[in-house]
């Protein structure tokens, strides 16, 4: 088994125990902050059996109806995984401010903490280990999945630190704000984590509409390609980069000098090569294509975009 499945499995384990925890303790104890943690956890349990199914599709070869295989159904689950997390997180705090309206609640203290100590110390191991296995496949999923239990550990953390805060002004004149912390627990904790899905969201949508990548993957890119470059014959290049899942697109057009003798096909055959070795010793999840020609006018429509 490799690593990257062993992380999702992992991941799906780990949400399937946590969710069933955090909703009993929740409904028991009639806290929000602990269901909305619980239901965090069922989103996370529903989409790692989702990307289970799709990195082993991302694996399958091209086919009729998907000529460039599945690559873009990556981006495509963590866009759905970020909406979903971003919506639930809307509802938690529309449902928070409410119950601030209406007086408040009471719950246990005592409990939420044990609740949380158990939350928080099974989602901060398992976003370390995969953060460990992330930075092994180089695998995006895997990096979005290690964030997404960051955030579920934090977000346990928080709420194990604040019902002990509770528990201490019980017999205090702060009392009175008992039955707010779980309504304002819940506000703060969707005010601070809900710009984790919204850059998933974002990331996912640049790589669905094959926007560029990151400036610092495209400087990189371009600065590996001009040095490689310079051993051949060139008298300009255009390039245009996109990112799908942890694949890179890259797409040359090479405008050879006009009075270059080309001897054979081998010899562009060969410039291909090295180029593509080059980049690919930083990037090893490499498509390039590159395009020779002695016409700049079939490169027109990148001319004119940099114009």
């Amino acid at each position: 088994m490799n690593q990257e499945k062993i992380g999702l499995n992992l991941s799906i384990f780990v949400t399937l125990f946590m969710s069933i925890l955090g909703i009993s303790f929740g409904i028991f104890i009639q806290s929000e902050a602990i269901l909305l943690d619980g239901f965090f956890n069922v989103v996370s349990f529903i989409m790692a059996l989702i990307t289970l199914g799709v990195a082993w599709l991302q694996k399958q070869p091209e086919n009729e109806n998907f000529n460039f295989g599945y690559l873009s159904f990556i981006p495509l689950v963590n866009l759905i995984k970020g909406l979903l997390i971003f919506l639930l997180s809307l509802f938690a705090l529309t449902s928070a401010v409410t119950a601030i309206l209406q007086g408040g609640r009471n719950l246990n203290a005592n409990i939420a903490v044990i609740y949380a100590l158990i939350a928080s110390g099974g989602c901060l191991i398992t976003a370390l280990i995969q953060k460990k296995i992330a930075e092994k496949t180089r695998s995006l999923m895997i990096e979005v999945d290690a964030k997404n239990w960051l955030v579920n550990g934090l977000v346990s953390l928080s709420v194990g630190i604040a019902f002990t805060v509770i528990i201490f002004i019980k017999n205090t004149p702060l009392s009175w704000f008992i039955p707010y912390a779980d309504s304002t627990l819940v506000i703060i904790i969707v005010l601070i984590t809900i710009p984790v899905p919204i850059k998933v969201i974002i990331q996912s949508l640049k790589q669905l509409l094959l926007a560029s990548p990151s400036t610092n993957i495209k400087q990189n890119i371009t600065h590996l390609f001009e040095t490689a470059a310079k051993s051949f014959p060139l008298e300009n290049y255009w390039l245009r980069i996109t990112q799908i899942g942890n694949t890179i697109f890259v797409s040359i057009y090479w405008l050879l000098p006009g009075e270059y003798n080309l001897k054979g096909i081998e010899e562009l055959d060969n410039i291909r090569e090295e180029i593509s070795q080059v980049i690919c010793q930083q990037y090893p999840d490499l498509m390039i294509d590159i395009v020779f020609t002695k016409s700049s006018k079939w490169a027109e429509d990148i001319i004119l975009r940099e114009k």
